[in-house]
């Protein structure tokens, strides 16, 4: 008797299992799966093919796609798909739509009845706003096989799929192209340098004095000067401008006139020494300088400093400073004037113009560094290119090319690239801002200001740039755009 039981609980088990294990998984295709982000949404779509279903009459199978995030502490169950036996079919649609029965937690996405031996695929796709988790979250279907829909005990069996490790793309890492700008070629490069000769005249007096005080060494300096430039096969003088000042004591006028004779002077001698035409000098004269008179002052520690600044600033008539600044400390601080202040201001400075010849590639790398006034920011940008991009002699270039040309909207726009390539972000932008009313800018400016996160100031740099044809600005709004919509 025991053994008819034993048999009997055993066949009962063998049924049971047999029928917890009822699986339609493997008959049922999931095809042409995407997720996208859209406007802080996502819309997951695919394809369920079950063309190949054999399902029983009486089966239901419930299919749930599952978003299941990474660390399994969230899941969110999408709406599902039910696919039917034929006569399974048959009674839930007389219960939902004759009895009119609620058989279902959550509305399913789809409810069909396989049609055996056909061809048969459900489109789905549902939309379900973006949550953080889901960057990241696996895609899975649970499969249910049931008896019947309202019945809790009558499911047949149950599994879970995978159909994507990662429901989402990686997030959208664009790729920025910054530009150098190519410095146009200077046709001619006229250079020039300014130096002054502090010689000492004999009081009234104009004639240049070799050996008068210390004329001597003024005058070799000089000498050195003008031989250099004369002697570099590299360089052609084109011109020497001279500019004579005198110091403010005694009469406006003959000092006016001093100055004019000291000018005119030091280009005589400089014409006769070097064997110059004369019609190569350019002579001008200013007469009393006050102006450095007030810059040596400003920046001195002399007695009576402000009444000095006070009498140079409020007095307009020359001629009448002479007294208020005799009768200061009782003529102690006129006479440290005379002897310290004056005699500096009396002197030519001189500046000599002259067109440098045109460098190659070769001779431009081994100017760079001691004689780089002579370059042009052409070929300054070609010794650059020379070099592999990045490398310190590449950024070392552009750099020499900014503190040659401080002013020049090239050379800082260039400058700020390698900034940017270097990390520095501020330096940049601070030369960037000087600059960023013209459009060659306006791309660089713009991928500053992304760093920065300022991405709809960056991104109205980048259009106005493409709409004057930047292609490279058109790419990196591009870039631009489908970053910041990755991030909705």
């Amino acid at each position: 008797m025991k053994k008819k039981i034993y048999i009997f609980l055993s066949l009962v088990l063998v049924a049971v299992s047999l029928i917890a294990q009822v699986n339609y998984s493997n008959q049922i295709a999931f095809n042409n799966q995407t997720a996208q982000r859209e406007s802080g949404n996502v819309n997951i779509q695919m394809d369920v093919d079950i063309s190949n279903l054999e399902i029983r009459n009486q089966h239901m199978v419930v299919l749930t796609p599952v978003l299941n995030s990474v660390d399994g502490v969230t899941q969110l169950n999408l709406p599902a798909i039910v696919v039917t036996g034929k006569t399974r079919g048959k009674a839930l649609s007389r219960a939902i739509n004759v009895a009119g029965k609620q058989l279902f937690t959550t509305q399913p996405h789809t409810i069909v009845t396989r049609k055996k031996a056909t061809s048969q695929i459900i489109p789905y796709q549902v939309i379900v706003p973006l949550e953080n988790w889901m960057r990241r979250a696996t895609l899975t279907v649970k499969e249910e096989v049931r008896a019947c829909a309202d019945c809790p005990g009558c499911e047949l069996g149950s599994s879970q799929r995978l159909l994507s490790e990662r429901l989402l793309p990686e997030d959208f890492k664009p790729t920025y192209q910054l530009t150098y700008l190519t410095p146009e070629v200077e046709e001619v490069k006229q250079r020039s340098e300014s130096h002054e000769a502090r010689l000492n005249f004999k009081a009234g007096k104009a004639d240049i004095l070799p050996d008068f005080g210390n004329n001597a060494a003024e005058l070799a300096k000089v000498d050195k000067i003008i031989r250099d430039v004369q002697n570099d096969k590299d360089l052609t003088i084109t011109a020497l401008s001279i500019t004579g000042y005198a110091s403010p004591e005694g009469n406006m006028r003959s000092n006016m006139d001093l100055s004019q004779r000291r000018a005119n002077a030091f280009a005589d001698y400089l014409s006769s020494k070097y064997n110059t035409s004369r019609n190569q000098f350019k002579v001008a004269w200013h007469g009393e300088d006050w102006v450095g008179l007030k810059k040596a002052v400003e920046a001195s520690s002399i007695a009576d400093k402000q009444e000095i600044l006070n009498i140079i600033n409020t007095v307009s008539n020359l001629d009448a400073r002479d007294a208020p600044l005799r009768r200061l400390s009782k003529g102690s601080t006129y006479k440290t004037l005379l002897e310290t202040y004056y005699p500096p201001l009396r002197r030519n400075e001189y500046t000599i113009a002259y067109v440098a010849r045109p460098f190659d590639v070769n001779e431009a790398k081994a100017a760079i560094n001691t004689r780089p006034q002579l370059l042009s920011l052409n070929e300054m940008f070609h010794v650059a290119q020379s070099y592999p991009k990045g490398s310190a002699k590449f950024k070392e270039v552009f750099d020499i090319a900014a503190r040659m040309y401080p002013n020049n909207p090239v050379a800082n726009m260039n400058a700020a690239t390698v900034e940017l390539e270097g990390g520095n972000v501020d330096g940049a932008i601070a030369r960037l801002d000087k600059f960023k009313d013209l459009p060659q800018s306006w791309n660089n400016l713009a991928i500053a200001l992304i760093h920065k996160q300022k991405y709809q100031e960056a991104l109205s740099y980048l259009d106005k740039a493409a709409a004057r044809g930047d292609a490279t600005a058109k790419t990196n709004a591009e870039q631009l755009r489908r970053f910041l919509e990755d991030q909705k």
